[in-house]
């Protein structure tokens, strides 16, 4: 089963100290069902140049070199669109566009905040940092 890393679950794997329930079940995901967004390697690599720390700016590079890339393509915009509109105009863009690429790629998406994807009914979602 493939799964989508937001960007919260990954930037919690460059902690000095990562959760071990997160640590755990990424390693028994293969490789090739770890997913990332092209929005969360934007959001980690603009961090990263934010602290203008050579190193961190390696590990998130290492990092996403370690997951596969899903793009906001055509099939992402229109589960965006269809997302959006039927939800709160409150809530971030950032969050919709992550459900609409995990839904658009019958991804789950994992997430530290599953409170922030409850109005998305047909997304499945999951939490690797609560133990």
């Amino acid at each position: 089963m493939p799964f989508l890393l937001d960007t919260p679950t990954l930037a919690e794997t460059l902690r000095a100290s990562p959760s071990r329930e997160l640590v755990r079940r990424l390693t028994s995901v293969p490789t090739g069902e770890r997913w990332t967004s092209v929005l969360t390697v934007g959001q980690l690599l603009a961090a990263a140049r934010r602290a203008a720390d050579p190193r961190l700016m390696q590990d998130v590079l290492r990092l996403v070199a370690a997951v596969r890339v899903a793009a906001f393509d055509l099939p992402a915009a229109q589960a965006f669109a269809k997302l959006r509109s039927g939800s709160s105009p409150d809530l971030p863009v950032e969050d919709v566009a992550t459900a609409a690429i995990a839904s658009a790629h019958k991804l789950v998406l994992v997430t530290r905040r599953p409170e922030a994807f409850t109005s998305f009914a047909q997304l499945r979602v999951e939490d690797w940092t609560a133990g």
